[in-house]
């Protein structure tokens, strides 16, 4: 299902758009992890490799409905009306707003910062805007073990959101130290919170 969901521009959205899922899309994320628990154990150091990309910095991850290519159809739809899509008007108008321009989507209300890309054709640079609707602004690590305990406990059993599953993806995956509790309302157990809500297995 997950290759499905990739060859139909679900999971990788379409150019001209460039969207680090990774980084910035819980849903697309969850697909993965579930992919991954379908594999077994040995898909989890290959996903914790994988992880790479995500960098050690702060990062606004969003939490809502929508699938990286819904996302990046509605965002060129609106580029469209509004006479920017092509690159010829698209950097100016991007760069009019010093570097960045805000769009809000009707589908589900979130927030996207939009900026001139470098990558070829994916010049639509998107990611969710910061302390917007359905987003989360985490640090990198907090991204990281949360993906490593979900994807652990969908291999093992266990709740990703119990402290010892957590502890346990950190050191066994990350190689980082343990964490004393897991509250829900903050951090990795809202971040965990967030991606069990988004469905899946």
């Amino acid at each position: 299902m997950l290759y499905i969901r990739a060859a139909m521009g679900i999971l990788e959205p379409p150019a001209p758009v460039l969207l680090n899922v990774w980084k910035h899309h819980g849903r697309a994320v969850r697909s993965r992890i579930d992919a991954v628990a379908d594999r077994g154990a040995y898909a989890l150091p290959v996903l914790a490799e994988q992880l790479v990309v995500v960098g050690n910095r702060l990062m606004d991850f969003y939490v809502g409905p929508l699938w990286p290519g819904e996302i990046a159809r509605a965002v060129t739809a609106k580029l469209d009306a509004m006479g920017v899509l092509e690159p010829s008007a698209f950097q100016p108008w991007v760069e009019s707003a010093g570097g960045y321009q805000m769009l809000e989507l009707d589908a589900d209300g979130s927030m996207w910062a939009l900026r001139h890309g470098h990558a070829g054709e994916r010049y639509v640079h998107v990611h969710p805007a910061r302390w917007a609707p359905l987003t989360y602004r985490v640090r990198a690590n907090v991204v990281k073990t949360a993906i490593m305990a979900m994807a652990h406990a969908g291999v093992h059993g266990g709740d990703p959101s119990d402290v010892v599953v957590v502890n346990d993806a950190r050191r066994l995956y990350l190689g980082l130290s343990a964490v004393e509790a897991i509250d829900v309302t903050e951090g990795i157990g809202l971040l965990i919170d967030a991606m069990k809500k988004l469905g899946g297995r």
